[in-house]
């Protein structure tokens, strides 16, 4: 299993067509997360979590980043910790529920998002064991490369957004997701997505 972007598509199809082989490509992106201010920040963190970090992240549905305002943020933080604690302990790394990266090359590539914005939980590291905590960043830029392409990896960041025509905006401005996940208690956000009620969490 490896990051399951444009370029390694392109790699594989490339590598099918000399061989005249038939391939169906299933690829990922960044799967946004759209959090309300009317939500439950325990609800969202479980959930978000659970889905982000399981495989330690390396599922082409995950939760790529959140998008919420900075007053979510604050109340998502510490619901965050809480839910990670919840799954994995207080030693992640010792965890039997937290796999390890797929390979050195995938690993050395997260270890080196882990640069942007600055980690609001986890961040630790260990090569040998190819360990990377279940991590959230926060003040991250949108130009940065954990925003540029898709993360496959225990790496959540968390941006800012002031409305959801702000955050709507943001994710049509960008290359459609396989996935997108929304949490609110209100049906106006339900018609603003033009999703069915039932599809939002």
């Amino acid at each position: 299993m490896s990051p399951g972007g444009p370029r390694v598509g392109k790699v594989v199809m490339a590598a099918a067509a000399k061989h005249l082989t038939p391939v169906t490509l299933e690829l990922g992106g960044k799967n946004p997360c759209y959090v309300d201010d009317n939500c439950d920040p325990q609800t969202v963190a479980n959930r978000v979590a659970f889905f982000r970090y399981f495989n330690s992240g390396q599922t082409c549905v995950a939760p790529d980043y959140i998008l919420c305002s900075p007053e979510m943020q604050a109340r998502l933080l510490p619901a965050l910790q809480r839910a990670i604690t919840r799954f994995y302990g207080e030693d992640p790394q010792s965890s039997p529920d937290l796999g390890r990266i797929i390979s050195e090359k995938n690993f050395q590539r997260l270890r080196g998002l882990l640069s942007c914005g600055h980690v609001a939980i986890g961040g630790q590291t260990d090569e040998s064991d190819r360990y990377i905590a279940p991590t959230v960043l926060v003040g991250v830029q949108e130009t940065e490369p954990v925003m540029r392409e898709e993360i496959f990896g225990p790496i959540l960041p968390i941006m800012n957004v002031r409305s959801l025509d702000e955050a709507i905006e943001f994710i049509r401005c960008r290359e459609k997701p396989l996935a997108l996940y929304a949490f609110s208690n209100s049906s106006q956000t339900t018609a603003e997505w033009q999703l069915p009620q039932q599809v939002l969490l």
